[in-house]
Formats: structure tokens, C-alpha cells, sequence
């Protein structure tokens, strides 16, 4: 979810790259060259660092800018990540405002602001298979390939979720102050 006006949220999306031929090399480059992104298992920094690899790898694969880890962007992940946990797997869970957790985090003011959940259960929730889902869904895509974005920040939790044992909760928020 992009949180921008009607026309920036329509250059965001026609910004993205496209081209279906170039995900599969961009998901093989992420698999040799971010260690840990095939697997749901190992611990908490393991999976957030194979994520940050696997969307850069992505985004350079595309010829696009990477995106930095952000201090406020990883609070406003971690925030959503629990409201998510606790009230329900929604962009707006607890009934929050969409924007709640990048003020809350002091991310605020900012260009553009955006989102990407996902949730899997066992291998389902790998980084690769995270970003592969990311890819296959247009508004997903359009956020992970934006060219604007410069900033992001990610949470990741794994444990009983949803009614499931075994899932991997990602939060990627994606920003831009200047």
C-alpha cells in the first residue's frame, strides 16, 4: 500500500519496471547471492539480512537504485509487525490509520510512504519465496520496483500466527523524505 496522491500513486506504479522474463534470473540472483534467502529457518538477523540482499538484489537486477536500511522505517515495521500479530494480518490492523506507525516512529514528514506485507507458513516464508509472492502481485511489484523510494525497514517474526504453527510474518515499509 502507498500511501500518495491518485497521480503519484499512478507514476509510482507506471515507474516499475516490468517484464516477467527478468524475475526469474532476478529470483536465481537472489537465491546465489544473499545467503540464508531459501529458507525459512535460522534466526531473526539471518532472515532480515537475507531480505535486505534479496530486495536489492532484486532492484539491481531491474538497473534500479538500492534502498537503505532506515532506523524510524525499522520501528514503524516493528510496530506494524505487532499490531499485525496481535489484531490480524490488515494494512490497517487494530483498527489504526494506515499511517500510524511511520508517525508513531517518526518517520513523518515524508514524499511517499508505502508497504508490502506477506506471511507464509514454512518454506512458504522464506525471503525468496516472499519476494517471488511480491513479484507476482501488481500493487506488490509496483512498490518493491518503485524508483523513488530510497529509504526502507523490515520486520520479520516467526511463530504461531493466524491459527498456523510455523509462519514468517515480513512487514517491508518503503519511504522517501526528500
Amino acid at each position: 500500500m502507498v500511501i500518495v496522491g491518485p497521480l503519484t500513486a499512478l507514476l509510482l506504479a507506471l515507474a516499475a519496471p516490468s517484464g516477467q522474463a527478468s524475475d526469474a534470473s532476478a529470483l536465481q540472483a537472489v537465491a546465489s547471492s544473499c545467503a540464508g534467502a531459501t529458507t525459512a529457518d535460522g534466526d531473526e538477523h539471518s532472515r532480515l539480512e537475507a531480505m535486505y540482499c534479496g530486495i536489492n538484489v532484486v532492484r539491481h537486477t531491474y538497473r534500479l537504485a538500492s534502498v537503505r536500511g532506515n532506523g524510524p522505517l525499522n520501528r514503524s515495521s516493528l510496530l506494524k509487525a505487532d499490531a499485525v500479530r496481535r489484531c490480524g494480518f490488515s494494512h490497517t490492523p487494530c483498527g489504526m490509520s494506515f499511517s500510524r506507525t511511520f508517525q508513531r516512529a517518526g518517520y513523518l514528514p515524508a514524499r511517499a510512504f508505502g508497504e508490502n506485507l506477506a506471511w507464509g507458513q514454512s518454506g512458504l516464508g522464506s525471503p525468496l519465496n516472499t519476494l517471488s509472492m511480491w513479484l507476482r502481485s501488481p500493487p506488490h511489484r509496483a512498490n518493491l520496483l518503485a524508483r523513488s523510494w530510497r529509504d526502507l525497514g523490515i520486520a520479520y517474526e516467526r511463530g504461531h500466527m493466524f491459527g498456523y504453527d510455523g509462519v514468517s510474518l515480513w512487514v517491508m515499509q518503503f519511504g522517501r523524505r526528500r
